[in-house]
């Protein structure tokens, strides 16, 4: 009876288990937010002759209602606002299409770039992976993402960060199965070149601040398999491709073109554009960016401490201690460039933190012996602290679906209300409040969830009729004119 309970209890508490409650938890906060902020814009084809979709005043816009519509939209977006021709064009296809095929393929996503992460991290098969593998990957991709709020809930946001992130990693992969296991592709497939050739220019085609860290990770390790003599034609075209994407995405002609419309047309009442390269901006950077993406870095980075504080003497520069050195390098490179990058938000850091659990993976799998002693010395422990780091998870993801349930349905109420009122040439609605436990959540924590700055700059309508969101809502939901009442809340310190 007992050796039953203790495989009940095995079963129950597996990692798949673990991994597909996760996912769960995660496709209904992706079911509770609905199309907010940039979303809806983008589901119109972009305006590049007038300013774009984006800017205040924007006119009268053409809904996309087929596939072409998204390539004029595109070509239109990448001549007059940016290169993210793949995260942009992914989100403008999900607007047109409905949220719901998205908060499907979104979960996918991923759950996809956790398992990616933990099979790059430690090169084993996905069936090695166990629940200390998998515990430790959702802590981690719950508490330790910068803003993931922004970065893997929001469609746009998560279309360019996740969704790119996952390019990124799985263009990675073979080389990092090439270095943990020299025997991988000794007789390459003739496919592999033009499977690296893709892989690499959607790789770099895809956000700035992770194809820049991939390409670094790329070059580093290029140079180790060269002094290997294992340098293969593969990962040659495949960092050669992965230039030319980047050099398709940062080169695009609407880079200057954006940038000049934001200094001219946006508000940014803590940086103006004449404070741009001065200690005001390093200032604001550091802060917000640099130090709110790094210090959730603390827990990965002490467990690679204790990894290598435990190898002796002379032997801590090895194997996985480079695995980890070029994955830090290009996750702490892009984050100091960041500070140099007028208005540097706290997401820009999503792939430079999904590295350095990579890296933490590595240890991770050195430290199992050990994590395995323990546990047959300390069972009671190993438990007591697994049952409160889910608790903390329960917890947290109560807190983060009530404030969304509640937000959604001031969202659904409010749309219902417009709809009665359609016919009226103005309608003020009252603005979207967050219950105040979620703002003293993000204050402290990041952008986990709704809270009042998200909704203020850009999330919620405005008291002001020019703004493009509320031009852009009015349009696609058929209603004439909408603003909210109160005071614009960018304004209120």
């Amino acid at each position: 009876m007992v050796e039953k309970n203790k495989h009940l209890t095995s079963k129950f508490l597996s990692w798949q288990v673990l991994f597909l409650l996760f996912l769960a938890l995660f496709f209904v906060r992706n079911c509770l937010l609905p199309m907010v902020s940039d979303d809806i814009p983008y589901a119109f084809i972009w305006d590049g002759a007038d300013r774009g979709n984006l800017l205040d005043g924007v006119g009268p816009q053409q809904r996309i209602s087929s596939f072409y519509d998204i390539v004029v939209s595109q070509w239109s977006h990448y001549f007059t606002w940016g290169g993210r021709i793949l995260g942009i064009g992914l989100t403008q296809v999900f607007a047109w299409q409905g949220k719901e095929i998205f908060n499907l393929l979104n979960t996918l996503v991923f759950g996809g770039l956790m398992l990616l992460v933990f099979r790059i991290g430690t090169g084993l098969p996905i069936p090695k992976m166990n629940r200390t593998y998998m515990l430790w990957l959702v802590l981690s991709f719950w508490f330790l993402l910068p803003d993931p709020f922004l970065t893997t809930l929001w469609m746009c946001g998560s279309c360019v960060f996740l969704w790119m992130g996952l390019l990124e990693f799985l263009f990675l992969l073979p080389f990092a199965i090439k270095y943990w296991h020299p025997d991988f592709w000794q007789k390459p497939p003739r496919w592999s070149v033009p499977l690296m050739a893709l892989s690499g220019l959607c790789a770099g085609w895809s956000v700035e601040t992770g194809a820049a860290a991939t390409g670094l990770i790329t070059l580093l390790t290029l140079f180790y398999f060269y002094k290997q003599k294992q340098l293969a034609p593969w990962m040659v075209v495949g960092f050669v491709f992965l230039c030319i994407g980047g050099l398709m995405l940062t080169q695009a002609p609407g880079e200057m073109v954006r940038l000049e419309l934001q200094r001219l047309y946006e508000y940014n009442p803590d940086l103006p554009a004449d404070m741009y390269w001065t200690p005001l901006m390093f200032k604001i950077n550091f802060y917000e960016c640099f130090w709110q993406v790094t210090k959730l870095w603390l827990p990965l980075l002490a467990l690679m401490g204790c990894y290598i504080w435990q190898l002796p003497s002379g032997h801590r520069w090895n194997r996985v201690t480079k695995f980890q050195a070029v994955m830090m390098a290009g996750a702490i490179s892009v984050m100091l460039v960041m500070i140099f990058v007028p208005v540097a938000p706290a997401r820009a850091g999503f792939f430079s933190t999904v590295a350095v659990i990579v890296a933490s993976m590595s240890a991770l799998k050195e430290l199992m012996p050990e994590i395995d002693a323990l546990y047959q010395r300390r069972r009671l422990l190993c438990r007591t602290v697994t049952a409160c780091s889910l608790a903390m998870v329960a917890a947290t993801a109560a807190i983060f679906c009530w404030v969304e349930w509640d937000v959604r349905q001031q969202w659904m109420s409010r749309i219902d209300y417009l709809n009665d009122h359609r016919d009226q040439e103005l309608v003020v609605v009252h603005q979207i409040d967050v219950v105040p436990i979620a703002d003293d959540i993000c204050e402290y924590w990041g952008c986990v969830t709704w809270n009042t700055d998200i909704l203020a700059w850009g999330s919620d309508l405005e008291p002001r009729p020019e703004g493009s969101h509320n031009i852009m809502y009015a349009q696609y939901y058929g209603w004439k004119q909408v603003i909210t009442d109160g005071e614009d809340r960018r304004l209120i310190e």
